[in-house]
């Protein structure tokens, strides 16, 4: 049966009659419309608004539930709201179905199905004191140095190769085994790059393994300025000193050998929170996610024109810095929009403490 539709007249005439003081029924038999619009809800509104509170709680405490577990929870609310919190054979408890689950979030438009992000531990302990501390240190920094957004950058290091990871496809109903080939290469590469709170993005470092650098290696580097292990330093000499660099605190990168380049080069280090770059490292945080994506696309895309599962590290370098551009340099808005979620630039401890 089609929906009927009401005009705002008639919910205007509908609604005087009813301030008037005519009954419901009465105007709904005069009407060629229904009483009400929708079903009434199998759990009461009240409980629906408390089921609401639950899955909100779970999710700030770190256990979010899916269709299983709101199906159970509101299950049993609704047993004990109707006396029967013990099941037994004579009174069973009421299981709700999935069709019930279809329409709840119907009801409540600030629900919505998310994918819930696995972190350890030590990654989700990230307290209070930690986050002052950062604030504190970047705070003096920028009113001692009156640093704006054109000195402050942000530091990480990536995998080249994206994790493998099933996604949704489209495939003809009934097919089976639905796969999908992969190009994988035969070495390994990291890529390093920085951006800045203004926008700018530094050229990236290729660091892969061996000693020997091949000249179609080097010649593949596209973007200008950047380079693979072993080259000579100096692409940041344009730079206004002193500038603040923020990045992991991993002694990977900090060292007695890293503290005297920085000092040489006017670049002061600021350190994260142990185990908070999913926090707030704005490469984590805003561009590595579409970086990887570009990746993904154009290793697919060479694949489906020389159907070639290896990938050679003179391709891997060309496709990494065509990806770089198009994700980083191309792109300032998602630099500048990755420093304002972290709550670094614009500076604001009430987003460091949102995060």
């Amino acid at each position: 049966m089609e929906k009927e539709c009401y005009t705002q007249a008639d919910v205007d005439l509908t609604l005087a009659r009813v301030a008037a003081g005519e009954k419901k029924t009465a105007i709904a038999r005069t009407l060629p419309r229904p009483i009400t619009t929708r079903s009434k809800t199998v759990l009461p509104p009240e409980l629906e608004q408390d089921l609401v509170d639950w899955i909100a709680a779970m999710r700030c405490c770190g256990m979010p539930g899916g269709r299983k577990d709101i199906i159970a929870k509101s299950s049993t609310m609704l047993a004990v709201a109707a006396g029967r919190s013990v099941p037994t054979r004579n009174t069973p408890m009421r299981i709700l179905t999935g069709g019930w689950y279809q329409r709840f979030p119907q009801h409540h438009p600030s629900l919505s199905n998310r994918i819930a992000q696995c972190i350890a531990r030590v990654r989700s302990a990230v307290d209070g004191e930690s986050i002052s501390i950062l604030f504190n240190t970047l705070a003096k920094l920028f009113i001692e140095m009156k640093i704006d957004g054109t000195r402050i950058f942000n530091m990480d290091e990536t995998s080249f190769m994206p994790k493998t990871a099933r996604r949704k496809v489209v495939a003809v109903r009934g097919s089976l085994n639905v796969w999908r080939k992969e190009t994988k290469p035969n070495f390994h590469m990291t890529v390093v790059g920085a951006v800045s709170g203004a926008g700018a993005a530094i050229s990236p470092l290729f660091i892969v393994a061996g000693v020997r650098r091949f000249k179609k290696d080097i010649a593949a580097l596209s973007i200008k300025g950047s380079a693979i292990t072993g080259a000579p330093k100096g692409n940041v000499a344009h730079l206004k000193k002193p500038v603040v660099l923020i990045l992991d605190n991993s002694s990977m990168y900090i060292d007695a050998e890293a503290a005297e380049t920085c000092v040489e080069y006017g670049i002061i280090l600021v350190a994260l929170p142990e185990n908070a770059t999913h926090l707030f490292q704005p490469l984590d945080v805003a561009l590595f996610k579409p970086f990887k994506d570009c990746v993904q696309d154009l290793m697919l895309a060479r694949l489906c024109s020389i159907n070639d599962h290896v990938a050679r590290k003179t391709t891997a370098i060309e496709m990494t810095c065509t990806a770089y551009r198009r994700a980083l340099i191309d792109k300032p808005t998602s630099a500048i929009n990755g420093f304002r979620e972290c709550g670094i630039w614009p500076f604001s401890l009430v987003e460091l403490r949102a995060r």
